[in-house]
């Protein structure tokens, strides 16, 4: 979630700023794990990422606490 608009960013984006995240919280060993990027839509900013059940918590806690891409307030809301 993109609140106050701006450049979207494209499913190479997408994936380096799930990296990044993953690297800021858990540094080198979180931004090593395996995250497949199965499905992007720039449109809507969804996405379906694949991680294997060990890394679910690492990934879904950097994807959590990320707040900023690009120097602009972002959110992720992660469904399941």
């Amino acid at each position: 979630e993109l609140p106050d608009g701006g450049a979207r960013p494209n499913a190479a984006q997408f994936k380096q700023l799930v990296v990044t995240a993953l690297r800021e919280l858990h540094g080198e060993v979180g931004a090593a794990l395996p995250v497949d990027v199965l499905t992007y839509e720039e449109k809507t900013l969804s996405a379906i990422l694949r991680v294997i059940s060990s890394g679910l918590v690492k990934l879904w806690s950097a994807l959590t606490l990320l707040g900023f891409y690009q120097n602009r307030r972002c959110a992720f809301r992660v469904l399941q």
